[in-house]
């Protein structure tokens, strides 16, 4: 793959805490969510608009219906809506027809809220199960980006997902993975940069990964120029921010057929 940034953004609020206990009883360290909803969002969105950045937004659900004025300002200003599922559940445990049940009211609150039906979904807690990507496929989606296994894209046929595209992730790409282990923001700079420029070297994909939260995101002032930083160091590779449907578009159209592995070949 030539020349592939993808900018995602994770909407994690209360949600991976709220998932396992009362949202009344969440306070403190664990109510860090929180901060996504009263400017840790917004506030990413300001900085991908100054940096000129076009980025997709993974939403929950449940995250969506309460920022129903920012899942529009995301569309408004030229970011791509997605589905991060429901509410956080494991989908690895999840019975077919509760799965089936799950990712289709997710996918009906994202097109009531935003007028356009998402084609792209990244599983909340990053587990799927055998059935997710069938599903996903009968409800027209063009890719999923949850899977860790590869360094580039390449075709879902073998997993039941005929026509679709897996953007895979990096966890050395991803903020929370080193801000979780509270290493400092130069350190996490130097690491994201440095599996930035390793991916773009060889494969010529990468997809960052950012979430607007306090804790382990880049909400906070100070870690907002990260994003930019990150992103012109992958221009001067060559790479081009993009967004994660426009990607998986040019891949069925074929433009970039003869640079993807189809591992169900």
């Amino acid at each position: 793959m030539s020349g592939a940034l993808l900018i995602t953004v994770n909407v994690h609020g209360i949600g991976p805490e709220a998932a396992g206990a009362p949202e009344a009883e969440l306070f403190g360290r664990d109510a860090h969510g929180r901060y996504t909803y009263r400017i840790g969002l917004a506030r990413v969105l300001d900085a991908l608009g100054e940096y000129r950045l076009p980025a997709t937004l993974f939403w929950p659900a449940m995250e969506a219906e309460r920022l129903p004025r920012l899942v529009e300002r995301c569309l408004r200003e030229g970011h791509e809506i997605a589905s991060h599922g429901r509410a956080f559940e494991d989908h690895a445990k999840l019975g077919r027809d509760e799965e089936m049940s799950i990712i289709g009211e997710a996918h009906e609150t994202l097109r009531r809220l935003s007028g356009v039906a998402p084609r792209g979904f990244r599983a909340p807690t990053g587990t799927l199960s055998q059935n997710t990507i069938p599903i996903l496929q009968a409800l027209g989606y063009h890719y999923d980006s949850s899977f860790l296994d590869d360094d580039s894209p390449y075709a879902l046929t073998q997993y039941g997902g005929h026509g679709m595209v897996e953007l895979p992730v990096s966890e050395g790409l991803t903020d929370a993975t080193h801000f979780r282990r509270r290493v400092t923001q130069d350190r996490a700079e130097d690491l994201m940069r440095e599996e930035l420029a390793a991916l773009l070297a060889v494969d010529g994909y990468a997809c960052l990964t950012f979430h607007p939260r306090a804790d382990i995101g880049v909400g906070r002032l100070a870690r907002l120029p990260l994003i930019e930083r990150l992103a012109r160091l992958a221009e001067k590779q060559g790479a081009r921010p993009g967004l994660c449907g426009q990607l998986a578009e040019q891949i069925h159209a074929g433009r970039a057929a003869n640079q993807i592995e189809n591992v169900g070949d």
